[in-house]
């Protein structure tokens, strides 16, 4: 009898044990299974580690910029959309949904969340606009949500694979520079967006409104051609040594004076105003951008290549000679002096404040 109950009791641990063993087992199936699962794959970390490694870079370069140069200390909010051929990353909540938590970095006194979710070709944008990805890169509002913006731009892989090159920067450089003149207008949306808008309400010159509107109107015009590029000729001739040569400055304002008038009036009339405010607003970007690039602990090229990469052959009016106005504009007066307005609320004039140090 007692061995009877013995063998039961054997035979009864032995069933628990059984029991007890499947238990472990799928609990440490599914253990492994929610880890793997948890992980990212190689093919996402090598995504998510290009995304860490470029925005921490593109930060770091606008911090230099903005707050050791320019001496500005806080950032206005911004949500950013950042991209490559197959993934989207984001601080907005619109754009991502549901997504991946990822490793992101923070920018001077902003902090983010940032998520990952695979894009299918198309983004949603924070203010609910559905895009297909490519090469761009701007700043714009978010409606509704007073000064806020958001910033979208292709990672610098999606720059590669698109074929984009500088033979004076470098594919790495000219990228960061991108960023740091593009994401200069998320923090001007109080003042230059403002303006913008206005200015694009209140006209009308049946082409689209952008910072290439005087270019888009008149380039085909060889006498309009002929007075620009004298012009920008001369103000950039006028850099040419250490010393400016305040000759060619006014000279060169002299022409522009004549442009304007010869062809900014009657329903025109409004493109003076318009033309000088897409040269502060663009030029500052490209003036910011070169800032980075010349500076020992930014790109560190040298200052005469560093101008020569940011023109990119000129082929961009308003930001080509918007560079070279500011280039003047820093040789009269360090920036310090003037810059904060160009983030603040009121609207400066690159020409106005030239003329204003030059006599």
């Amino acid at each position: 009898m007692l061995i009877f109950m013995n063998s039961n009791f054997m035979r009864s641990n032995l069933n628990r044990f059984k029991k007890m063993k499947k238990f472990i087992f799928i609990l440490i199936s599914i253990f492994i299974a929610t880890t793997v699962l948890s992980q990212p794959n190689n093919d996402e970390k090598q995504h998510d580690l290009a995304f860490y490694s470029a925005t921490n870079k593109w930060f770091s370069a606008w911090k230099l910029v903005y707050e050791d140069i320019y001496k500005i200390h806080a950032l206005r909010p911004v949500e950013f959309v950042f991209f490559d051929d197959k993934y989207v990353y984001s601080t907005s909540a619109t754009t991502i949904k549901i997504g991946t938590a990822v490793k992101g970095s923070n920018c001077m006194n902003l902090s983010f969340k940032w998520k990952r979710a695979i894009h299918n070709d198309s983004i949603l944008l924070p203010d609910k606009t559905m895009v297909p990805i490519g090469l761009m890169s701007f700043a714009a509002e978010i409606p509704g949500e007073k000064s806020k913006s958001f910033f979208v731009m292709p990672l610098p892989t999606y720059w590669e694979k698109s074929g984009v090159t500088s033979k004076e920067l470098g594919l790495e450089n000219l990228v960061t520079g991108v960023f740091i003149h593009e994401f200069s207008h998320t923090q001007q949306m109080q003042n230059f967006g403002k303006s913008m808008t206005q200015f694009e309400k209140g006209n009308n010159f049946d082409v689209n409104f952008s910072d290439d509107i005087v270019q888009n109107l008149f380039s085909k015009d060889s006498s309009y051609s002929t007075l620009y590029n004298g012009e920008v000729r001369s103000f950039y001739q006028s850099l040419q040594n250490q010393e400016i040569d305040t000759i060619l400055v006014r000279d060169a304002l002299r022409i522009m004076t004549k442009r304007q008038g010869e062809y900014f009036k009657e329903k025109f009339t409004s493109l003076k105003e318009i033309d000088n405010f897409f040269l502060t607003m663009e030029g500052l970007g490209q003036y910011s951008m070169y800032l980075w690039l010349s500076n020992s602990k930014g790109g560190n090229i040298e200052r005469s290549t560093a101008i020569k990469g940011v023109r990119r052959g000129g082929r961009w009016w308003s930001q080509d000679e918007g560079f070279a106005l500011f280039l003047i504009l820093d040789k009269l007066s360090r920036p310090n002096i003037w810059v904060k307005n160009m983030f603040g609320h009121t609207t400066e004039n690159v020409v106005d404040l030239i003329v204003k140090f030059l006599y």
